[in-house]
């Protein structure tokens, strides 16, 4: 009787402990992305609320306009610079961040990196969920304002009112449907989305600069909210370091799960532009729309909190607002509404499903990992970590303290070890045989480095994220703050350093055929990808 259960909930008859469909090397006719697909895709992905949110939060910590935006320009060519880098191996080889991870951790250890990518998904399901929720809610009090008044049926301690967690449920009801896609069949849809939410995002900035006749008060005379003051010396710089590592961390799983997007590129190649041209404008242009925005706010509501988050500043338009305003706050709600739905079913449900689906592929594949985030996520209590300015940015640079030394272990391995070069059949071929099973599956350069590149920011983390019941010197703080780039250069120099006393097998080695009938006419260009060599040589399948 439980092996009967047990094979009724296999994916696939042809699935196994350690490969289904979902995480095999796609083929063409499943790579459906183009480079158009990618600049829509990444579009929708970057104007949305936590990083309107996100980069207007550095106003409430005291930094000025021009401060904040400097801050988010310096994260923005980060991010983008690591975004290009990790993706490339999805966009050559087609396989998804959990198998290139076998590459270095082993076939096996690599299910740690996955735990860590999982509970990031479900975490950011999370947030992200709570952010669509408070759309739901600013439209629904756009045409009945009463909502805004229902009767509150929590207690203080709760962190959130009745009509937020209706709003949440509604978010989170309308998104499991849209996880019955393929990730494949998102395009129509991010395309859709990317073009409202554009529209919306500098509908409302033009109209706040027109409104406040200018750039706001918080130019040029930031206030002190929350008693932080003026910012000056060595207190700016590392307000300014704090805020960098933030902005990373905000993307540090976007980052290392790069390759789970790349790897539906037509051609390899094709995601580069999307991540090189597009991340950049929209990712920077909708921190700057934030940032100004809610300067101009400060002004024209001067009697208002510091209006940081895009769902209280929609909600003060239609109190303040005249005829016309509650049309108006519903149309940018939605918009921003849709922009939820694609960031968190794609970046969040769908990511953290394909994790899933490599963690237990026999049972599990993208859909049903999916849905198992989407539940988790509501677990997390996503509205006690979203209320204050500190707690937000506590929040997401926590993060990245785990998977900056995990993206630097990553990168050193795929770039500078293995000079970007795979064995496709090794990375699904759970024993000895395989160059990537190291010892019982397990390779032990990886937990050392990784290790290495967490210890110095723990300290600091452990003070951050419980304020009040641990203290640590002011030097672990700013390590802390540092969290990110040093783990992630810890974590690669060690790396290069262990590989380099103790070399693994098959460094540099591909596999004789194409196993998987990965590669087709489309990807035997040439040297695409600058490696400065030729990767071609025909046989009848397809690429030697």
């Amino acid at each position: 009787m439980k092996i009967s259960l047990l094979r009724a909930l296999e994916v696939s008859q042809n699935a196994s402990a350690y490969h289904n469909d979902d995480i095999l090397p796609l083929p063409p006719s499943r790579r459906t992305w183009t480079r158009k697909v990618f600049v829509f895709f990444w579009l929708s992905t970057t104007i949305n609320i936590a990083e309107w949110s996100g980069a207007s939060a550095s106003l409430a910590l005291g930094l000025t306009v021009g401060q904040a935006i400097a801050v988010n320009a310096i994260s923005t060519i980060i991010i983008c610079i690591a975004l290009v880098v990790n993706g490339h191996g999805g966009g050559k080889w087609h396989i998804p961040f959990a198998v290139i991870n076998r590459g270095a951790w082993g076939i096996r250890g690599s299910w740690f990196s996955l735990l860590n990518r999982i509970i990031l998904s479900c975490c950011w399901y999370g947030v992200q969920g709570w952010f669509g929720g408070q759309m739901v809610k600013v439209m629904i009090g756009a045409v009945w304002p009463s909502f805004y008044h229902m009767k509150n049926t929590f207690g203080p301690e709760a962190g959130m009112k009745t009509n937020e967690f209706v709003s949440f449920i509604i978010f989170w009801l309308i998104s499991c449907p849209i996880f019955l896609l393929r990730p494949k069949q998102y395009r129509i849809p991010a395309i859709v989305s990317s073009i409202i939410v554009a529209i919306a995002a500098f509908a409302l900035f033009i109209w706040a600069l027109v409104k406040q006749g200018g750039g706001g008060p918080l130019f040029s005379n930031p206030e002190a909210v929350y008693g932080v003051g003026d910012l000056k010396g060595a207190t700016l710089a590392w307000a300014f370091v704090r805020l960098i590592n933030s902005g990373i961390g905000g993307w540090a799983g976007g980052i290392l799960y790069q390759s789970d997007f790349s790897r539906y590129a037509v051609r390899p190649g094709d995601q580069f532009y999307g991540q090189v041209f597009v991340i950049p404008v929209c990712l920077l242009g909708s921190n700057i729309l934030g940032i100004v925005t809610t300067s101009c706010a400060r002004g024209f509501y001067p009697d208002e909190p510091l209006l940081w988050k895009l769902y209280d500043l929609l909600q003060a338009i239609q109190r303040h607002g005249g005829k016309g305003a509650r049309a108006a706050v519903f149309s940018a709600a939605f918009a921003f509404f849709l922009a939820q739905l694609c960031v968190n079913v794609v970046a969040c449900g769908v990511v953290g499903g394909m994790d899933l689906a490599a963690l237990l592929p026999r049972y599990i594949n993208i859909r049903r990992g999916s849905f198992i985030i989407a539940i988790i996520g509501i677990c997390i209590n996503p509205w006690k970590i979203l209320n204050t300015a500190n707690s937000f940015i506590s929040a997401i640079s926590g993060y990245a303290v785990f998977l900056g030394p995990l993206t630097g272990i990553m990168i050193a391995d795929y770039h500078l070890l293995r000079k970007r070069r795979l064995k496709l059949s090794h990375l699904f071929l759970p024993n000895e045989m395989s160059d990537y099973w190291f010892w019982h599956g397990l390779n032990w350069r990886a937990p050392v480095a990784w290790v290495l590149g967490v210890w110095p920011s723990l300290p600091g983390f452990c003070a951050s994220v419980t304020p009040g019941s641990i203290h640590v010197g002011i030097n672990w703080i700013h390590v802390y703050y540092l969290s990110w780039p040093l783990g992630f250069t810890i974590s690669a120099v060690v790396w290069m350093v262990l590989n380099s006393v103790w070399p693994p097998p098959g460094v540099g080695e591909v596999d004789e055929k194409d196993v998987f009938g990965t590669f087709g006419v489309r990807d035997v260009g040439g040297d695409w990808d600058g490696d400065g060599e030729e990767k071609i040589a025909m046989d009848e399948k397809g690429v030697k």
